[in-house]
């Protein structure tokens, strides 16, 4: 395993108070995907992943404590991650055997025996700097404080939601990161992801409603200025995406907030139209194509899609948004990931095959809150959210009651 120096991030004649550890909460395709670029970077940071049931945990253990990537049919798997555990809603990080007992045995489930109230230490008050979220939502306001957030999620409005339950005072809001991919991943068990299609990446800071940090682009203090307690959010956020954006893996760039808008906009369309309707009909991607009733579907939602994201008051003032944004250009580019894609399985079926909760609140139902704020009825794209709600809880339903689930596959 290569050298990972824990210590602040180096500078000239500075050292900037900040780690270079990266914590990753939600360890599912997307976010097993940028843990595993991440750790294949040279001179890699220390990667903490944040694993909220312990089921979770005993899975890492089962599998190796490897995350594995699957290219060509190739598994490059990679190791050397820490792991840290929510039990009871307190983060805990398994002991290591030698710092208490290293002739201690385990038992099947990677527990050591002999030790029931010690099997974890609880580190639920060690400060974190920088944070992938890669979850549908929040789970633990602890692990978002006094943090750079990146979010890459499928969906939108997962953003706003953690500023109105965990950060509504703008004063105390730490910087945030937004991401977006679209390389094409799925899951075929606990930490292993087949990278189906390579795709590209993008992050872009969004400053916060405060005076910036007196730092450069390269996260150094700039000569003279002074350094206060809020100033580590803005360093943090430039590191984690200076660290994002030098991984060959992810093939990422950095963009502003305008670019950033308009190509979430249009995965979101793009999304709205395969997710739920391959959902629905369970099939592969590619079996919306050449399909005369599919495609009546597709034109009606596009047409309700477009018009809400037309008319958003964030968008107005942006040239082109008129013509890239129209249904038509929308159904061209959704008919491309089509074929590209026709033999992938979208994320939202494979959620609903495993009983999971899909993101179909924050893809179709985005699109219906948002018309409903600009006074657009999105009577499809709320119907859809209904049926694809329902199916779900149908098949957690029928799964419980036949098979039991697999608890060991993460978020």
């Amino acid at each position: 395993m290569e050298a990972q120096d824990e210590g602040p991030i180096p500078e000239p004649g500075v050292r900037n108070p900040i780690s270079r550890r990266i914590h990753v909460l939600g360890i599912g395709n997307i976010g097993g995907f940028v843990a595993h670029s991440i750790a294949s970077l040279p001179n890699r940071p220390p990667i903490t992943l944040l694993l909220h049931k312990v089921e979770h945990y005993f899975a890492w253990k089962k599998y190796g404590k490897r995350l594995t990537l699957v290219k060509n049919g190739i598994a490059e798997p990679r190791s050397g991650f820490d792991v840290n555990i929510l039990r009871d809603g307190v983060w805990y990080e398994p002991y290591k055997p030698s710092e208490f007992n290293p002739g201690e045995p385990e038992n099947a489930q990677g527990v050591h025996q002999g030790r029931t109230d010690e099997q974890f230490i609880d580190v639920n008050n060690e400060k974190i700097d920088s944070l992938i979220l890669a979850v549908k939502a929040t789970q633990v306001e602890q692990a978002l404080k006094s943090s750079a957030i990146v979010f890459i999620q499928n969906g939108m409005g997962i953003r706003e939601e953690v500023n109105e339950k965990i950060f509504p005072d703008p004063a105390t809001r730490p910087n945030y990161i937004q991401g977006i991919t679209s390389h094409g991943l799925y899951y075929t068990k606990a930490y292993h992801i087949t990278h189906a299609g390579v795709g590209t990446s993008a992050f872009s800071i969004v400053y916060p409603e405060r005076p910036r940090a007196p730092v450069d682009e390269a996260g150094n203090i700039k000569p003279g200025e002074k350094f206060n307690d809020r100033d580590y959010w803005a360093i943090s956020s430039i590191y984690l995406t200076n660290t994002l954006t030098r991984s060959p893996e992810l093939t990422a760039i950095r963009i502003n907030k305008n670019e950033m808008l308009q190509f979430q906009l249009e995965k979101l369309a793009i999304n709205c139209v395969i997710n739920p309707l391959t959902a629905l009909n369970d099939c592969q991607n590619g079996d919306l194509l050449y399909n005369y009733n599919v495609s009546r579907v597709q034109k009606l939602l596009l047409i309700e899609i477009s018009t809400v994201i037309r008319a958003l008051p964030e968008l107005q003032g942006i040239p082109g948004v008129m013509a890239r944004f129209s249904p038509e250009r929308l159904r061209t580019l959704a008919v491309s990931v089509m074929h590209k894609t026709a033999e992938n399985t979208s994320s939202m079926l494979q959620d609903m095959r495993m009983g999971k909760e899909t993101e179909i609140e924050y893809i179709n139902g985005y699109i219906v809150r948002r018309g409903e704020e600009l006074g657009v009825k999105c009577a499809l794209n709320y119907m859809l959210v209904q049926m694809v709600l329902a199916k779900t809880r149908m098949l957690s339903k029928k799964m419980q009651g036949q098979i039991p689930l697999d608890p060991s596959v993460p978020e």
